[in-house]
């Protein structure tokens, strides 16, 4: 047993002063303002004690160096799987003790899950898209209804923790605008009951107005992105899409975080501001948001970026606590972890970050109650 102890913590849902963290073996056995006798202290003094930071959307096979088909071609299963497992070291450096993978190729991060040196991950393998269709390198083209459920069959066997599909196209593949949806309404239904059936939760990557509706339409578990884009080129927020996503009570995995000084693709730059004022509306309205950073897309995401995204939060008009949450608590629950992961809380998995004034300043992580960091 050892006692985390720091001037400050956030328990998932609220902050507290003084405080100390004990755990036992893997696990976080209490949390309170006291050290049990006979209990070493790891003490941290004037830092802030987390739970492990969650990103809900990351890509480990990716290195963001090229294009996303550069960045596969040619490149073994091997060394992808190598590459994803670097990826993952790198983000738990940062504090990310959770990962959800939404899309590698061959299914390389599932074989990863096991390793107990990295951080949880529930992956998707390759993501669902049409033939040519956005991240078609990945493996995981469907040329129809019949091929989507097959699909989905595939991955419940592979062992995969979640679905993803791409519901429209993406900025970062030539073959389909982002705005434009890539399947009919009844095809992502096929593939929401298919998934649900089995278990399997349903990830879908949505730009485009059109596809935005077609899978709050459908009952999707989370949407991806989220960035109203149309045929204009623009990004045009539908305050009533919005309040349809709210009353259906879908999450939304908002793409932030990214390094100082680096920009996203042009399309995103041009109307990041109009995105932003979208989710500022969402979460002010009783939507939830979660922190997916998309690592791996390009050089300003790195696979450890997520604390970047932290500050924008706030500028969205989160509080500290909500922002924490979003990338804690709340993500736990969206993924479906939120009975072990997310919270400093007895009975929660002992993964704990420690930092100072940012959450960039790391000063300790322990991961299932080892220190590695």
């Amino acid at each position: 047993m050892i006692a985390l102890r720091a001037a400050r913590a956030f328990d998932g849902d609220r902050f507290l002063d003084n405080a100390v963290v004990v755990v036992d073996g893997n696990v976080i056995t209490d949390v309170g303002e006291s050290v049990p006798a006979g209990v070493d202290v790891v003490d941290l003094g004037d830092a802030l004690l987390t739970p492990g930071l969650i990103d809900s959307h990351q890509h480990l096979v990716f290195n963001a160096q090229g294009t996303l088909e550069e960045q596969v071609a040619g490149v073994s299963d091997d060394e992808l799987r190598e590459r994803a497992r670097a990826n993952a070291q790198r983000a738990l450096r940062a504090g990310i003790t959770t990962i959800r993978d939404l899309g590698d190729r061959n299914y390389v991060t599932v074989g990863l899950r096991d390793d107990a040196t990295l951080p949880t991950i529930l992956a998707a393998g390759p993501p669902l898209t049409p033939e040519q269709g956005h991240c078609w390198f990945l493996g995981g083209e469907c040329g129809d209804t019949d091929a989507l459920v097959a699909a989905v069959g595939e991955r419940r066997a592979r062992g995969c923790d979640v679905v993803k599909i791409m519901v429209t196209g993406g900025a970062l593949t030539p073959t389909y605008p982002m705005w434009r949806s890539q399947f009919t309404t009844d095809q992502l239904r096929a593939v929401v009951a298919a998934a649900h059936d089995v278990g399997l939760p349903v990830a879908a990557h949505c730009h485009g107005v059109g596809g935005i509706a077609s899978a709050v339409e459908v009952g999707v578990d989370t949407i991806e992105h989220c960035t109203f884009f149309t045929e204009s080129g623009g990004s045009e927020p539908d305050e009533t899409l919005l309040h349809a996503i709210i009353a259906a009570g879908i999450p939304v995995s908002v793409t932030l975080g990214q390094l100082p000084g680096g920009e996203p693709p042009p399309v995103i730059k041009a109307n990041f501001e109009t995105m932003l004022d979208a989710f500022r509306f969402f979460v002010h309205n009783g939507g939830t948001a979660v922190v997916g950073t998309d690592a791996g897309i390009g050089p300003p995401k790195p696979h450890d970026v997520l604390p970047y995204a932290y500050d924008t939060l706030l500028g969205i008009g989160m509080t500290p606590e909500r922002a924490l949450q979003a990338m804690t608590s709340k993500s736990a629950d969206v993924i479906g972890l939120g009975d072990r992961k997310g919270r400093l809380a007895p009975g929660y998995d002992a993964d704990v970050l420690a930092t100072g004034a940012a959450l960039t300043e790391v000063r300790g992580v322990w991961l299932r109650g080892e220190r590695v960091v």
